[in-house]
């Protein structure tokens, strides 16, 4: 690290990992130094393309020496197992989102980490939204109060042709989810951060246009250990734009879009009831103006804080262990969907692998990745 880079490797160079490779080429602190992909001739066209060695398999780009951290852009079942062992060859991960399929998987990934001393990142640049971090702030510092109601709309429309087009794509063998897997994680990831986790889930999930073998529509009312209520919405079938609200005992925060908007209560809520003697008496919401500094943002600030997290010890946008909020909220989902009642939070990892199997196992699509296939991958069974 002496010249003041970080020599990183690239697992899984389809679509979205050459797409990182191309952005690294802008980032100072990122050398790219290696790239691997079950396909080896895949690993050897991007390898070419920018110049760099190429490898069968993350085991041999991990056993070549080159790189001192791996980004993970693998389908999502192998991300526990490259991340697994780059900790324990002493590399640092970033990971693609969802950081694994099943949460229990991801607990293990941050073990690792957290034994390792490694810096561990996840990819979910929309906390770099100049908005989103408004909003952390905000509930940071305390102006929104107790949380008492919260709520995720989240239309993530595609087409059938999208889903055409791999035969991976929405299969449990592929991808071990639908919408809660792959479109809709990066807002829950904000849904979490800023509304706290549920204790309780009563989810939904359904096929309601699409050809395909995991949900294309979810929903779950959501109850928290303070009595606070929640409602989430996540869907590929319909065209829209994301709403998230968070109410609190002071104030309400609303994200619609990338737009934010915060109300005050004037007094709160629970100190109003207390002291007000007028029959109809009620609370002031008064619209607040926010000062809200535009920013960079998307992959490039993720790649680049996570090379300076290396370098410099700067904190992390996006720590890998706040990835297992997310995926614990989509496993609870379809876990409550398929028992067809509430779950408790955190769910049973032994009952949610169980589930997991039975879905895999009546796949179309078995995981013909190649040798490296998590059909015979050890990590994943552990």
């Amino acid at each position: 690290m002496g010249d003041g880079k970080v020599k990183i490797g690239v697992v899984g160079v389809g679509g979205m990992g050459e797409g990182h490779c191309t952005t690294m080429q802008g980032i100072e602190e990122l050398e790219l130094v290696a790239v691997a992909d079950v396909s080896p001739e895949r690993a050897r066209e991007v390898g070419e393309q920018f110049g760099v060695p190429h490898f069968a398999g993350h085991g041999e780009l991990i056993e070549a020496g080159l790189a001192e951290a791996v980004l993970v852009a693998t389908p999502h079942y192998f991300h526990p197992t490259v991340a697994i062992d780059a900790f324990e060859a002493g590399l640092h991960v970033l990971s693609e989102k969802p950081i694994g399929a099943c949460v229990g998987m991801a607990e293990k990934m941050v073990e690792a980490a957290e034994k390792s001393g490694k810096v561990f990142c996840v990819m979910f640049q929309m906390r770099t939204v100049a908005g989103v971090k408004k909003a952390r702030e905000l509930v940071e510092a305390g102006e929104l109060g107790e949380i008492k109601r919260t709520l995720l709309i989240s239309p993530e429309f595609r087409s059938q042709a999208y889903y055409n087009s791999g035969t991976w794509r929405a299969t449990w063998g592929g991808e071990g989810g639908g919408v809660l897997l792959n479109q809709a994680p990066h807002i829950m990831d904000v849904f979490v951060m800023l509304g706290g986790m549920p204790s309780k889930v009563h989810g939904r999930c359904a096929r309601l246009m699409h050809e395909i073998e995991v949900e294309d529509h979810a929903e779950a009312m959501l109850e928290y250990a303070n009595g606070a209520a929640g409602y989430f919405y996540a869907s590929t079938c319909e065209v829209g734009q994301r709403t998230l609200e968070i109410v609190g005992d002071k104030g309400r925060l609303r994200l619609d879009g990338g737009r934010l908007s915060f109300w005050r209560f004037e007094p709160a809520v629970s100190e109003f009831n207390r002291t007000n003697t007028e029959m109809w008496g009620a609370p002031k919401a008064e619209r607040v103006e926010l000062e809200i500094e535009e920013c960079e943002n998307g992959h490039q600030v993720i790649l680049r804080n996570f090379a300076r997290a290396i370098l410099q010890g700067e904190p992390l946008v996006a720590p890998g262990k706040v990835g297992v909020g997310s995926l614990e909220l989509a496993n609870a989902i379809i876990l409550s969907s398929y028992k067809e009642e509430p779950v408790e939070v955190p769910i049973d990892r032994g009952e949610y692998d169980e589930l997991i199997e039975r879905l895999r196992a009546t796949s179309k699509f078995q995981g013909d990745w190649g040798k490296t296939s998590w059909e015979t991958d050890p990590q994943f069974k552990k």
